[in-house]
């Protein structure tokens, strides 16, 4: 049978060092401290052998300018057990540290902050944890340590003396710490730390931010920030980070912009950052914008000051005073390589998303609504002198000016907005307040190409369903750039507004079709073949019962005549037409449309199409062995006719005798 642990009670206070160096020699044991004070006047050793137990009232008090070096067990309930000025050092075979040990009364008035900090400053060398019961702590700044974890109980709320707003939370060069379940007034201070864990904490009106700087592998998770008091910073800021997530996180105000100018706080900031997270976090009413994405520029460095490869994924940002989640360059394309995907913008005060300066992003599956605003910059999703954009799948609805919107950045060298995707984006009913067009011009469009170049604009459904507009709208209003403009749903047959009447080089510059500009049914009673209400303004199509060519506009449709110019070498209609008419050149290979009765410049609009889907030519011109696809303008049958590959057809079906 082992021998059992040998139990000492030390009877004399005074004693204390002796009573622990003969229990070392006798090979260890528990040495009990009755209720009482226990001078230290000299340094004291507690070898690992040894377990000191205190009973209830049993405290060291430790002179200044002596160290007990603990290194053995701890047994002691929730209660002061280590007093004076002295320190305490070592390596204590204890998992558990209460600040209450070391002063900590958690009563709402004294000042708690040495307690707390002595706790993590032993903690530390054993990669401990402090735990807080339930209480009411009053402490200032405190200074976090490596290998420590802090954890509050039920009610352990971190108040403040009006000397100190916030609990402050403080650390540089430090790692794997983890903060969970406190309350309070709290605020962060870490800079070029790593692997922490900073999660479940309910703050309330706190005045100061959360700031990291040059931090890396950092998580900070599930946390919930009401109500805050901080109207100038960053409520939580990401600066020169690298692989940090903000997830799960709440920042809650009980007014929309938190009741300040815009820009004076944001609710998560990653800037000059890399690799960070921002997923599934709820944020509402700050003041600034609801996520950001930019460049720090107190950072000196060019190459330290990018901010690229980051990730906005599943938040909700709501009512906040700028734009719900932007990505921003100071200076042009140094912010790059941002994804912004399934979040949810509500009644942000511009724009639901907003790209400025920057490249390489994608913007996709979002979900933008702002009823209950009537001031927006330019569009749900506004995209500033930007380049390299994919804007994808987002459904917009009901916001106060345009749905997706290109933008001239005057202040950078590259003003244009250039490779932009925009596709399979749901837009309905933008101009929700039913703006005056006369001072919203080009901001009541779907998508607005008002400052960009080398555009795709396809499979967009543009839809209006807001009853008793004063005002009209527009699907799509093009003012200047070259543009893939094609298979977009317009059911409304909403304007598209090219401005080609007043930028002719428009239309000779354009990649292809703004619609599908020229349709060639084969089949009677095809949608595009007699039924003006399935045809979009601007198509021309051919009508196969009717032998005729068509061009609906936006307001009529017309039988429209087409005029074959075999001897016109100048580009341009040699022989003036009646409007309505359609000039096809064989010589230059342009087709004109006579729009304007008047004899002004703008009379004649060139139809662009594209890879020469309908080949007209002179009948010497056809081969004798056409291939499958060849089509041309029979002059004697006066239609066109295509071959399938065996017979040549009318667009009826009907195969007919040509003599090429």
């Amino acid at each position: 049978m082992a021998d059992s642990i040998p139990f000492v009670t030390v009877t004399d206070p005074a004693r204390l060092g002796d009573e622990v160096a003969k229990m070392k020699l006798s090979g260890g044991g528990v040495l009990v401290l009755p209720g009482g004070t226990y001078p230290v006047s000299s340094d004291l050793t507690i070898d690992p052998s040894i377990t000191l137990n205190f009973m209830n009232g049993a405290k060291l008090n430790i002179a200044a300018g002596r160290t007990v070096n603990l290194n053995g067990k701890i047994e002691a309930g929730i209660s002061q057990i280590f007093a004076g000025d002295g320190q305490i050092k070592g390596t204590p075979q204890v998992k558990e540290f209460y600040p209450q040990w070391f002063g900590a009364l958690g009563n709402g008035k004294n000042d708690d902050t040495k307690g707390i900090q002595n706790a993590i400053n032993i903690a530390t060398s054993v990669g401990g944890t402090v735990v807080f019961p339930q209480a009411s702590y009053t402490a200032g700044t405190i200074y976090l340590k490596s290998n420590v974890r802090l954890s509050g109980e039920k009610g352990a709320v971190l108040q403040n003396a009006s000397s100190f707003p916030d609990t402050l939370f403080t650390g540089s060069g430090i790692s794997s710490f983890e903060i969970e379940n406190l309350e309070g007034k709290i605020s962060f201070d870490i800079s070029s730390s790593s692997d922490f864990i900073i999660q479940q904490l309910h703050v309330s009106e706190n005045a100061g931010n959360w700031a990291f700087t040059a931090c890396t592998n950092g998580m900070i998770l599930n946390n919930q920030i009401m109500n805050t008091k901080n109207v100038t910073e960053r409520i939580i800021y990401l600066s020169g980070c690298t692989d940090m997530l903000a997830q799960g996180n709440r920042i809650k105000n009980k007014t929309l912009f938190n009741n300040v100018e815009g820009n004076l706080n944001t609710g998560i900031n990653a800037s000059s950052s890399k690799y960070c997270r921002i997923m599934n976090n709820h944020i509402e009413n700050c003041g600034g914008q609801g996520i950001t994405f930019d460049t720090n520029i107190g950072i000196t460095s060019a190459a330290d000051r990018k901010c690229f490869s980051n990730l906005a994924s599943g938040n909700i940002v709501i009512g906040n005073g700028q734009e719900g989640i932007t990505a921003f360059s100071s200076n042009q394309f140094e912010t790059y390589d941002i994804t912004i995907s399934g979040n949810i913008c509500i009644n942000n005060r511009y724009d639901g998303i907003e790209i400025w300066g920057v490249r390489q992003c994608i913007v996709e599956s979002n979900s933008i609504s702002a009823p209950a605003i009537k001031d927006y910059s330019f569009g749900a999703i506004n995209i500033y002198a930007s380049k390299d954009i994919i804007v994808s799948g987002n459904a917009i609805d009901n916001v106060p000016t345009s749905g997706i919107a290109t933008v001239n950045g005057s202040n950078y060298p590259e003003q244009k907005c250039s490779n932009i995707i925009l596709t399979n984006n749901r837009i309905q009913n933008w101009n929700y307040q039913d703006m005056n067009p006369a001072t919203n011009h080009d901001q009541i469009c779907g998508i607005n190409l008002f400052g960009a170049d080398f555009t795709v604009v396809q499979g967009n459904l543009f839809l209006d369903t807001r009853a008793g507009r004063k005002y009209g709208v527009k699907a799509i209003s093009v003012v200047q750039g070259r543009h893939h403009i094609q298979g977009n749903v317009n059911p409304n047959n909403l304007a598209v507004d090219d401005h080609v009447e007043s930028d002719m080089t428009w239309a000779g510059r354009q990649i292809a079709e703004r619609l599908p500009m020229l349709r060639m049914s084969q089949l009677q009673g095809d949608i595009n073949n007699g039924s003006l209400s399935g045809i979009d303004p601007g198509s021309v199509w051919y009508n196969a019962n009717k032998f005729a060519l068509f061009f609906k506009g936006y307001e009529k449709a017309m039988l429209t005549p087409m005029i074959i110019d075999e001897s016109s070498t100048s580009g341009f209609p040699s022989a003036d037409y009646a409007p309505g008419y359609m000039q096809y050149q064989l010589q230059t290979g342009r087709l004109f449309f006579r729009g304007k009765a008047s004899s002004s410049s703008g009379k004649y609009t060139e139809v662009v199409l594209k890879d020469k889907f309908i080949n007209l030519k002179r009948t010497t011109e056809v081969t004798k062995k056409p291939v499958e696809g060849d089509t041309y303008y029979d002059p004697t049958k006066k239609k066109p006719v295509f071959f399938d590959g065996t017979n040549w057809r009318d667009y009826a079906g009907n195969i007919v005798s040509v003599n090429p």
